[in-house]
């Protein structure tokens, strides 16, 4: 033990004797006693991308031309849908669609007479001061909401901004997003052009959706005439028109008028390049 002992002496000696070693001993000591801090990575986890592809198409032939980035933080495919964000944003839109013209007749109006009906006493039946009560069948009303009147409700600008991510994002995920290159319509206005184009690529009973950069006339005007018949739509009323018109297969609309409700009703979404750049700068995260 003595001897070992000194020989483990010795060789310290000559370790601090020598400064290569020295230096070298310092070294796994610190290393030995030093504990690992925040800043250095312990596992190795790859980053996510920050875009993702999409076909990019020509207008009336679809063909595809090439592949576009879109942004993984706008059409992020890996969360699952948030259907009460969908679900707020409808009812929004809905609520702001409503005219709130209702017509009701109230007490306060007085449409009958104040003469009192009945005497008050010696009838032997229930006092009645004047035809305007609204326990009678005379259409008046005690409590109602009378037009005009503002059905419009509240909603974050954030909670519908990424309802329109999700919308679209859904659209993507099934594969009905159809980004085109130049501009969404036809070189003539006639029933012809619109029929060849929805038998050609089997659009026969889906709803189409095109989003614009710029009002499409010739579109928007031969989608009308091919599912909409004329003179069906002159038989309508006047104040149903716009109801008949709203159920159109085929609706264009411009990318600022654009709503939830539009996009999850569409089989297919056309949008162009244009606006749907717009559409990520508008309602992308900020």
């Amino acid at each position: 033990m003595r001897r070992s002992r000194s020989n483990d002496s010795r060789q310290n000696k000559k370790a601090s004797s020598c400064p290569a070693m020295k230096t070298m001993l310092n070294s796994i000591r610190r290393l030995a006693t030093q504990a690992p801090t925040k800043s250095q990575p312990i596992l190795n986890i790859a980053t996510p991308p920050k875009y993702t592809l999409a076909q990019l198409r020509t207008f009336p032939s679809l063909a595809p031309k090439s592949f576009i980035p879109l942004p993984q933080q706008f059409f992020n495919t890996e969360i699952p849908t948030r259907r009460d964000l969908l679900w707020s944003a409808v009812v929004y839109e809905a609520d702001a669609a409503r005219v709130g013209s209702n017509f009701v007749t109230l007490k306060s109006d007085k449409p009958y007479s104040g003469r009192k009906l009945r005497p008050q006493k010696g009838s032997g039946r229930a006092r009645l001061g004047s035809g305007n009560s609204p326990h009678l069948y005379n259409e008046v009303k005690a409590h109602a909401i009378k037009g005009p009147h503002d059905w419009s409700t509240d909603l974050p600008f954030k909670v519908y901004s990424k309802a329109v991510q999700t919308a679209l994002t859904v659209q993507y995920k099934r594969g009905n997003l159809v980004v085109v290159e130049n501009e969404c319509d036809f070189k003539q206005r006639n029933l012809e052009v619109s029929q060849s184009f929805v038998s050609t690529h089997g659009l026969t009973r889906l709803n189409m959706l095109f989003v614009t950069d710029a009002p499409r006339e010739k579109l928007s005007l031969s989608m009308r005439h091919f599912f909409v018949n004329p003179e069906k739509l002159k038989s309508v009323k006047r104040r149903d028109r716009a109801k008949v018109l709203n159920k159109c297969k085929g609706k264009v609309v411009l990318k600022e008028d654009l709503q939830v409700r539009d996009i999850l009703k569409a089989n297919r979404v056309f949008v162009e390049l244009p606006a749907l750049q717009w559409l990520i700068s508008m309602y992308g995260s900020k």
